[in-house]
């Protein structure tokens, strides 16, 4: 760049020559190349690797809780033992065949509580398994080993039934190598699961036509509380096992304490449920006295709480189009009910 101006010169417009450098040769445009290669199998495209994301910082535990817990527990187990094992002593000392019986009844005791335990462990983290399944594949963005992963995963996990084998034979039968992660999972969503969601979706529609004939003839609101939850209780156990699930104890507070928290937004379903009734009309309130009223009302909760726990149960979540209505289910309550009414 040059200035030609003079020094001293008033201020006046002045022109700049700048002395351009040769300009740089443009980027050829990206397109489709032929590269002749000695390959000649058929060529299978693969998917585009997923940038990495970096997992979320774990949660820490309270060092504080965990060993006071284990404390707790160590004290329990200690004072349990040393009761026991004095329990023995004294029997032997009266005489050494109640001795050797005490002992037995104390062995078979431990292998007892030893196998219920075992079972109730075995259960619960067959249920984290598919709960972690059900996170890895509802991210969305899973590389194409982890998708193939995940849906070993998942035919591992499921009933091993004569109608689940044939819909996993199906299953492998429709999808191919050129499959996306994505219509994998779909075909086996459609395939694998449609017949355990059947399965599911009538425990609910059991649950939903309990939950409304038990409200409608309860007489006072306790017992309509005491009746909806055994309900409840009872159409959670069998949608887990109608997924694989054993129903045990540790299995069912695990999916009602989940239940208590995804049905954290309950008040937005009840208003939702309470402009539905509304939106009724007034033909069906007039026909429907107060209590059948409120029976619907506990029926739409039902449903909503099923579908809910057929969400948690399921290894693959549901897409927009897959999971039952609630309409549908309250509908079904509504025309058997008609069914049953004589004219």
């Amino acid at each position: 760049m040059s200035d030609q101006s003079e020094h001293g010169a008033a201020l006046t417009a002045r022109v700049i020559e700048v002395e351009a450098a040769d300009a740089a040769a443009a980027p050829r445009p990206l397109a489709p190349q032929i590269i002749p290669t000695e390959r000649t199998e058929p060529i299978t495209p693969s998917e585009p690797a997923l940038p990495a994301v970096p997992p979320g910082a774990p949660r820490r535990r309270d060092r504080v809780m965990t060993f006071g817990v284990a404390g707790v527990a160590l004290l329990l187990i200690g004072w349990l033992t040393v009761d026991a094992v004095g329990w023995i002593v004294a029997a032997f000392e009266r005489s050494a065949a109640l001795g050797v019986l005490a002992a037995t009844a104390l062995a078979a005791g431990v292998a007892g509580g030893g196998a219920v335990i075992a079972r109730e462990l075995g259960s619960l983290l067959r249920l984290r398994n598919v709960e972690a399944i059900h996170r890895r594949l509802a991210d969305g963005r899973l590389l194409p080993m982890e998708g193939r992963k995940a849906i070993a995963d998942v035919l591992a996990v499921v009933p091993r039934e004569r109608e689940i084998e044939a819909a996993v034979e199906t299953f492998q039968r429709q999808a191919k190598l050129h499959h996306a992660t994505v219509q994998q999972i779909e075909i086996l969503s459609r395939t694998v699961m449609k017949p355990l969601d059947r399965r599911a979706e009538a425990h609910v529609r059991t649950a939903v036509l309990r939950a409304f004939g038990i409200t409608a003839i309860s007489p006072t609101g306790l017992t309509d509380a005491v009746f909806f939850l055994a309900c409840g209780i009872r159409m959670v156990r069998a949608i887990a096992a109608s997924y694989g699930h054993r129903p045990t104890a540790a299995t069912t507070v695990h999916l009602l304490r989940r239940l208590v928290i995804e049905a954290g937004r309950l008040g937005a379903v009840d208003i939702a449920s309470s402009s539905l009734v509304q939106h009724l009309g007034g033909a069906l309130t007039e026909r429907l006295a107060t209590s059948a009223a409120d029976a619907l009302y506990a029926a739409y909760r039902m449903a909503r709480l099923g579908i809910i726990v057929m969400d948690l149960c399921r290894p693959i979540p549901f897409r927009d189009d897959e999971a039952p209505s609630v309409t549908s289910l309250v509908a079904n309550v509504l025309r058997r009910r008609s069914e049953a009414r004589p004219d």
